[in-house]
């Protein structure tokens, strides 16, 4: 989990940090404590020189009222290295005190690990070649040393869980935005793909991420239209067809036939299956991007043909006409892609004609005109836009079926090959113009 993570990457520097902090301040203590016991036996050395005298050239200890204190843990030795006074009872620590006589300069001893020592030489003018030896127990320093750590490492615990604590508070308020956000653009990918954050710029992290978000679910939106623009427009190019299958096959097994009309029924079945496959690779090929509708050329005379020809018949009574002007230019564009842009233009002058449709092609500059036109009720001039929209038909299709995308389709491959697609408001039936570039 993220907040872990984040926790652990700041409590870990932390941790790391307090550790340092307590090594540090355990040398420095160590060292202060060995700084103060040394002092401490320097001040015990001063007091008991203080009461030696010298009688007689020999050494004495002046009797105080404090010779016990004293007496504990001082040794005097003469030049001879012999004891003139020790503490009354003699311990293991006698052994080291006199190996400590007749030292040139103060010399400190450590005898064992809670015991220090200190030989001192004594004033040549008052006890030449004598030793004053003092011993200072450890014990105090070293419990003030363990009682200052323990204390350390509580503080450093208590101080890295109130870290801990307040970096969990911190990075929870602060990911809390992000859920709200993550949650928010979970629920909108399933339900409702159009619905933006809109926090503008990125100026901080959120708002970035919110930027982000935004342009995935764009992404999301504009894919998933995509998909179902693709499975609309395959399911349009395939009605056509699949009602002409099931209408010969219908007939066929309606009545024995003979095999002539058999077999044309047959070649119309095979026929429509091929218009089906022709359909089919076409527009997979356009959403997969492996056509690309400004590739290849075709005779525009060819494909103005072939598109009559897939429509004829469905043209029942009307009388198909086909104006040529001449048949040597070529379409800067696919064949299957130019006949998916006329056969729908076709479709609606049929399916809306009276008595005649007419397919004009001629070369303009720059271009080849497709013009399609039919004496039905065409146009009204303030649909002219709204009726290129996909799912949206004009005014004469009410109570007719069909779903509004023959219009739609052709216009976007029509500008995506380069060309355009504009119906007009003509006052003698129905009129859609269809400009390609011209090849060469």
């Amino acid at each position: 989990m993220i907040r872990r993570r984040l926790v652990l990457s700041a409590a870990a520097p932390l941790a790391v940090a307090l550790l340092a902090l307590t090594v540090g301040f355990s040398v420095v203590l160590s060292l202060r404590l060995d700084h103060d016991a040394d002092h401490a036996l320097r001040a015990r050395a001063d007091a008991a020189a203080a009461v030696i005298t010298v009688s007689q050239g020999r050494l004495q200890v002046i009797d105080t009222p404090y010779d016990e204190a004293l007496d504990n843990g001082v040794w005097v030795f003469d030049a001879r290295r012999a004891p003139v006074s020790s503490p009354a009872s003699l311990g293991p620590l006698d052994q080291r005190a006199r190996a400590l006589a007749g030292v040139a300069q103060p010399t400190f001893r450590d005898a064992g690990s809670d015991v220090r020592l200190l030989a001192v030489p004594l004033r040549e003018e008052e006890a030449p070649g004598g030793t004053l030896v003092v011993a200072l127990s450890l014990a105090p320093f070293l419990q003030a040393e363990r009682t200052a750590l323990v204390a350390a490492a509580v503080f450093d615990v208590l101080l890295l869980g109130l870290g801990a604590l307040f970096v969990r508070r911190a990075v929870t308020q602060a990911l809390h935005p992000v859920s709200i956000m993550t949650d928010q653009a979970a629920r909108w990918s399933e339900h409702d793909l159009d619905k933006r954050f809109g926090l503008g710029p990125p100026r901080d992290e959120l708002s970035g991420l919110a930027g982000t978000l935004d342009n995935l679910l764009g992404r999301l939106s504009a894919a998933l239209r995509h998909e179902q623009r693709v499975t609309a427009e395959i399911a349009h190019e395939l009605r056509t067809p699949l009602s002409q299958v099931r209408l010969e096959t219908e007939v066929a097994l309606r009545r024995d036939r003979p095999a002539p009309e058999l077999r044309a029924a047959l070649t119309e079945v095979l026929g429509a299956t091929d218009r089906m496959t022709n359909a089919l690779d076409t527009l997979l090929g356009l959403a997969q991007h492996n056509i690309r509708p400004s590739d290849g050329t075709t005779p525009a005379g060819q494909v103005a043909r072939d598109a009559l020809a897939s429509v004829g018949d469905r043209a029942g009574g009307l009388r198909m006409t086909l104006d040529l002007d001449g048949d040597d230019f070529l379409v800067g564009c696919d064949h299957d892609v130019v006949l998916r842009m006329v056969q729908p233009l076709l479709d609606n002058a049929v399916r809306f004609g009276r008595s005649a449709v007419t397919l004009r092609v001629r070369k303009e500059a720059g271009g080849v005109l497709f013009a399609v036109r039919d004496d039905g009720p065409g146009f009204g001039a303030d649909e002219l836009e709204e009726v290129l929209r996909p799912g949206v038909q004009g005014r004469a299709s009410a109570g007719l079926a069909g779903v509004g995308l023959g219009l739609s389709l052709a216009r976007r491959l029509a500008e995506a090959a380069g060309g355009s697609l504009t119906p007009r408001a003509s006052p003698g039936g129905g009129l859609v113009e269809l400009r390609l570039p011209v090849a060469g």
